[in-house]
């Protein structure tokens, strides 16, 4: 893949374009072997210059085909799609209120905004196909409590950094990146492009949040030790909203401090 991006940035030939299938991205796979699915591995897509791979991350099957549509109009020698294998039920959107599968093609989408009335909570930045199952199964919880935070689906960086400006705003918001939270099947560092504040990692649910190799077993089982669950996602929610005031006085004081 490294080659194939210099042969396309440095040479007169006419290459094309190259789908990378980053397969078993996530401990969805745990029933094949503790050794089939990527945590930290799938990340290599990363480790290239600004512009030559597009990272996609759908999380159910209709965003497949949008977002390679997307990802092959654009001038990018290499697609890097990042594919779980667990079925999941397709979700009915209009009776969620979530926004159609179509919007996976601008990179990020808001899946549930801010409640109206209702003291906001913070934003989740949220990837993967067993959080995002769950997360979805939690919607109808989350306002039964009052836990009112704005869930944006992080499908594909580059896609969304292609997107107008004001339509980024209007997703992530001008302070989005810090006032945050992430969930994800994967690493935590390979969300960094989405939040990277100091006090993220301390809110967030990822397969290595203990710093540990994932171990085996049912996806049931190894989604509970990823703490991808429903009962440890609706816990981080819950303890990430209540403590806001106290999260954003943190970061005043830590903006003082460094003055």
């Amino acid at each position: 893949m490294r080659l194939f991006s210099q042969l396309a940035q440095d040479t007169e030939l006419k290459v094309g374009k190259l789908l990378w299938i980053a397969g078993h991205s996530g401990p969805e796979t745990a029933e094949d072997s503790r050794t089939h699915f990527g945590i930290f591995s799938t990340g290599v897509t990363q480790l290239f210059p600004e512009g030559h791979v597009i990272d996609l991350h759908p999380w159910e099957y209709n965003e497949v085909p949008v977002l390679l549509g997307a990802a092959f109009s654009l001038d990018v020698p290499i697609v890097a799609l990042h594919l779980t294998r667990p079925p999941v039920e397709i979700p009915d959107r209009a009776a969620l209120g979530i926004p159609s599968h179509l919007a996976a093609a601008r990179g990020a989408y808001v899946l549930r905004e801010y409640e109206p009335g209702v003291p906001r909570g913070g934003t989740v930045y949220l990837r993967g196909t067993m959080p995002t199952r769950n997360v979805v199964n939690l919607l109808p919880e989350l306002s039964a409590q009052g836990i009112n935070v704005k869930i944006v689906a992080a499908i594909s960086p580059q896609l969304f950094a292609r997107q107008p400006g004001a339509y980024r705003q209007s997703v992530v918001g001008p302070a989005g990146g810090l006032d945050a939270m992430v969930i994800t099947n994967g690493a935590f560092k390979l969300m960094r492009d989405w939040a990277d504040g100091p006090l993220v990692r301390e809110y967030s649910l990822s397969s290595d949040w203990d710093d540990r190799w994932r171990t085996g077993g049912s996806v049931d089982e190894v989604i509970e030790e990823a703490h991808l669950d429903e009962a440890h996602i609706l816990a981080a929610l819950e303890r990430f909203a209540n403590e806001r005031t106290e999260r954003l006085g943190r970061l005043r004081k830590l903006l003082d401090d460094g003055e």
